[in-house]
């Protein structure tokens, strides 16, 4: 799993390659750094080439983690990959770029 910042002080992190049991403890601990940096940012999930259970735990982890400490995190750009599993498991409307509970944070 890449993570990696679209620009150097940019608030967007890219996340490309796999997000499985396998790589979701490392992907966890370059992302606990970024979201500890900026108040606000977003997630590009267009290059996720798979996804199991725990890639979906470590996004809702994130997504629960950023409301607690009010961030405003943004999952945006699905790739087919991730909405087939969002679909599959009825989580679309969860972490839908459109939805009203897509910017975590920004939940009363």
């Amino acid at each position: 799993m890449n993570t990696r910042p679209e620009h150097p002080n940019d608030d967007r992190l890219i996340l490309s390659g796999d997000l499985t049991i396998y790589t979701v403890a490392e992907t966890l601990n370059r992302l606990r750094p970024h979201l500890g940096e900026h108040p606000t940012g977003e997630l590009d999930l267009s290059g996720i080439t798979e996804l199991d259970g725990a890639g979906i735990q470590l996004l809702l982890w994130l997504r629960e983690t950023a409301r607690l400490r009010g961030i405003t995190l943004r999952l945006s750009a699905h790739g087919s990959v991730v909405d087939e599993v969002l679909d599959l498991l009825q989580l679309g409307d969860l972490f839908d770029p459109g939805s009203a509970d897509a910017a975590v944070g920004d939940e009363a």
